[in-house]
């Protein structure tokens, strides 16, 4: 049973570790479970790996004025929430918020693929040719300085408490990392439950390499959006090829291999680290 006092006292180490075993869980029953040799899955975790570099430590400061303004709005009752009647009742601090900040991250994914600039930050998350568990990490840090931006200013204006704003945060946890994973439902299964949440089968769609499937399935945890905008499609597992139109020949990945061979050898070089192995 989750006790919820503990993860209200810690989010951030309970975000991390629920973080850390979910991935490392899924990416051990992919290796188990599909047919791809390990060090082809090595090498392909190892590139996206790289990415947690950039976005864990904006990941963490970002957080901090997310839930410094969290627990502000409570104190001043500021935020739309606080034109209800009496807006601590859970039906309304928790459900209501819970569905309207997954209603504010669907339109963030949407306006990311429409804003150039956002898109520029984004698209790298599309140009992954094997999408598996890693590729949840594969983020620009600009995306990352820039989502959580937006999230800030969901919290400002909705007056989301720091309670579901952590609960949010783990049902995203869980979402995004199981909707990347490269093992999919049967698809009677997934038809079913794509119904109301995000499925593998419904990501995989979203990251199909031509339009307009690109530009569909931009739900985080619910599908109701998709659904209710147009904008959901079911895809089968044959007729999906991963990646981003343009880019598909494996240039960036090699690109991204060989800056991060030089890092490397960069670090070895320093006198310090040089010593420290000799010895």
């Amino acid at each position: 049973m989750l006790n919820f006092d503990v993860l209200f006292a810690h989010p951030t180490s309970i975000q991390i570790a629920l973080y850390g075993c979910l991935i490392s869980l899924l990416w051990l029953v992919e290796c188990l479970r599909l047919p791809q040799s390990l060090g082809t899955k090595w090498r392909h975790t190892s590139l996206n790996s790289l990415f947690i570099l950039s976005a864990l430590p904006i990941q963490l400061m970002m957080m901090v004025p997310c839930l410094y303004l969290a627990r502000w709005t409570a104190e001043h009752n500021f935020g739309l929430i606080y034109l209800l009647p009496d807006p601590e009742r859970p039906l309304f601090k928790f459900a209501l918020m819970f569905v309207v900040l997954d209603l504010l991250d669907y339109v963030y994914h949407r306006t990311a693929h429409r804003v150039p600039l956002m898109w520029r930050f984004h698209s790298l998350h599309h140009t992954d040719l094997a999408v598996d568990v890693t590729t949840t990490v594969r983020e620009h840090p600009g995306e990352t300085l820039v989502r959580n931006c937006f999230l800030i200013g969901y919290v400002l204006l909705c007056g989301a408490s720091i309670e579901v704003l952590i609960l949010r945060q783990t049902a995203q946890t869980v979402a995004n990392l199981t909707s990347h994973t490269a093992l999919r439902l049967p698809d009677g299964a997934a038809r079913k439950v794509a119904w109301l949440f995000i499925t593998p089968n419904l990501h995989h769609a979203h990251h199909h390499f031509m339009l307009p499937t690109t530009n569909r399935n931009f739900g985080d945890v619910l599908s109701i959006w998709d659904r209710l905008f147009g904008t959901l499609v079911h895809r089968n597992r044959e007729d999906t090829v991963f990646g981003l139109n343009g880019r598909m020949d494996g240039a960036l990945d090699a690109r991204l291999r060989a800056k991060a061979a030089q890092i490397w050898n960069a670090l070895l070089r320093r006198p310090g680290v040089a010593a420290a192995k000799a010895a």
